[in-house]
């Protein structure tokens, strides 16, 4: 559609996943374990091959660059994740997809990064929060303290959002296959 309306195609973010319901390895159904990945990790896929098609059957619009993709993975793609086997090991599947798509397109102008958010207040986290018993509000506080700066604050949907744009800008034109890690921190405590 973006390319019948505007004529090209010049970035793809892929923010889409199945959240929560994570359970530990023994207690996963295959049936979850499945839809996890089908919608987390095959449906990611199947989204880059659309835009690199495009990319590639497109003149680049700015120097070398044909087009830009930007994939959501998630902190819990680069660390353990805590009961969510499914979860956990479907970002790190992004964010590895992301790598190696960097490496297959990069010589044909092709920019491909992701951005690895921590904990994001959405709507949907923030009725988790406001519904949470005292031991996961006291889970989620120790979280925060933990940051370097002692942030006490979950991510906005802004922080990501500016991190996105970063990397689908120009601005980003030498950073290449990077997941860029987006927690306040967090990982770095």
């Amino acid at each position: 559609e973006a390319v019948q309306r505007w004529g090209r195609l010049d970035i793809l973010v892929n923010c889409a996943a199945i959240v929560g319901g994570g359970s530990p390895a023994l207690e996963t159904t295959d049936e979850a374990w499945s839809r996890t990945m089908d919608v987390n990790v095959t449906g990611v896929l199947r989204c880059c091959r659309a835009a690199l098609s495009q990319f590639l059957d497109q003149q680049p619009a700015e120097g070398f660059v044909r087009g830009r993709i930007v994939n959501i993975s998630s902190q819990h793609g680069v660390v353990y994740c805590p009961g969510a086997i499914a979860y956990g090991t479907s970002k790190a599947a992004v964010a590895y997809m992301t790598r190696q798509l960097a490496c297959e397109y990069i010589e044909q102008g092709i920019v491909v990064n992701a951005v690895a958010p921590g904990r994001i207040l959405t709507g949907r986290a923030g009725s988790r929060v406001e519904a949470a018993d005292a031991d996961e509000r006291a889970d989620l506080d120790g979280s925060l303290r933990r940051t370097p700066h002692g942030a006490i604050r979950l991510g906005r949907a802004e922080d990501v959002a500016k991190a996105v744009c970063f990397l689908a800008s120009e601005e980003a034109s030498f950073i290449v296959g990077e997941v860029l890690v987006v927690d306040g921190g967090y990982l770095a405590s």
